[in-house]
């Protein structure tokens, strides 16, 4: 019995090991003497666009479009960007408010 809860124990620790995201490009480029990351964490389901959005404080992001694959959104588009957390320096998706509309205005010029 032991036995067999090491190896679930084992089992399930490597399987978390290999889950970990690994990139596929370099994680960093080189600026002068400074190493920046560099890693995009978009999916082959999102759009750059050439838009910007402008937060409260004046800081500006590239505006990215992501097509539902899954759920009752399907085909449907919704925006975001990619901030980076003060805190820990990693980067997330911030999904806009009203994203579906300002998407549907971004597809809409962009014909």
């Amino acid at each position: 019995m032991r036995k067999a809860v090491l190896t679930l124990v084992f089992l399930a620790l490597s399987l978390l090991m290999g889950a970990q995201e690994k990139p596929t490009e370099k994680a960093y480029k080189r600026d002068g003497n400074a190493f920046v990351q560099s890693v995009s964490r978009t999916s082959s389901n999102d759009i750059a666009t050439a838009y910007v959005w402008r937060d409260s404080k004046g800081n500006e992001y590239p505006i990215f479009l992501h097509k539902y694959v899954k759920g009752e959104k399907v085909g449907r588009y919704t925006a975001y960007v990619i901030r980076t957390s003060r805190k820990t320096g990693k980067e997330y998706k911030y999904y806009i408010p009203q994203g579906e509309q300002i998407a549907t205005e971004i597809l809409n010029e962009s014909k």
